[in-house]
């Protein structure tokens, strides 16, 4: 049986921290995001060259720092050295700082930084980006170090953790290194494939898109036993709405403020 459509059930997860209002996955932007009342954030993980787990979502340091190059080609102290919030400009409806150039000292957290700075405040819902064999092993090391391990999981209660990952085989290593807490499978769609290899991992979430998901689909993954949240919502007012109506629980959204205020006004 899936949730009723009332906001109240219905968790908005700021993505890469609120990063329509502030640099995505900087202090900037988780900060922003609870500083209005959202305890869920996703963030994106991966290793460095010399294997520190930063959060940082594109394979390539061009678009959101003053950087060149790879990310995993790219040693910590370089990384480390990036400015992260030159790019970006606050937009005018912006519920954090607006115009150029206000986010001028955001830099690339590592995760242990993150973990640090927020243990005991937030829910994570950290995607394992790559591919890299090591990065569970070295993300659990951080979330151990100020533990994460021993708050809630999966239910997007805060303080907490869930992982996820585009990644099968990447779940399959973080799965084993980390078996207490929840997992998520994001993926286009669900199919019987899907579902059959979920239920093989033992996974508590399937996250499908957020315009190609339907409240059958809900329902069908809920009697499974997974729970279900989306991604993709974009800058569509549309897809969060089929989100929020098919019956998941929560999803991604860049614009969690504005999310709410929209979804409000739907009752």
């Amino acid at each position: 049986m899936t949730n009723s459509p009332n906001p109240e059930n219905f968790t908005l997860i700021a993505h890469r921290g609120s990063s329509y209002d502030a640099p995505e996955n900087t202090f900037e932007a988780f900060d922003l995001a609870l500083e209005n009342g959202f305890d869920n954030v996703e963030t994106d993980v991966q290793l460095s060259s010399d294997g520190r787990a930063v959060l940082i979502h594109d394979d390539k340091l061009d678009r959101t720092t003053d950087g060149t190059g790879i990310v995993t080609e790219t040693g910590i102290a370089r990384i480390k050295s990036l400015n992260a919030g030159m790019w970006f400009e606050g937009p005018d409806d912006s519920v954090g700082l607006k115009g150029p150039l206000v986010y001028s000292e955001a830099f690339v957290p590592t995760l242990e930084e993150f973990c640090e700075r927020y243990a005991g405040k937030l829910h994570v819902h950290l995607e394992l980006k790559s591919s890299q064999p090591d990065l569970a092993e070295a993300s659990k090391k951080s979330l151990e170090t100020w533990g994460w391990l021993d708050q809630h999981t999966g239910n997007s209660t805060a303080p907490g953790v869930t992982i996820s990952s585009f990644h099968y085989e990447q779940l399959e290593r973080s799965v084993q290194v980390m078996p207490s807490i929840a997992h998520g499978w994001l993926v286009q769609k669900v199919d019987d494939e899907i579902l059959s290899k979920a239920a093989k991992l033992k996974l508590s979430g399937i996250y499908p898109r957020a315009d190609l998901v339907s409240p059958d689909q809900i329902s069908q993954l809920a009697e499974a036993g997974f729970t279900v949240r989306t991604w993709g919502v974009g800058n569509s007012r549309e897809n969060l709405e089929n989100a929020f109506k098919s019956g998941a629980v929560g999803t991604t959204v860049d614009w969690p403020f504005q999310a709410k205020a929209h979804l409000e006004s739907l009752k």
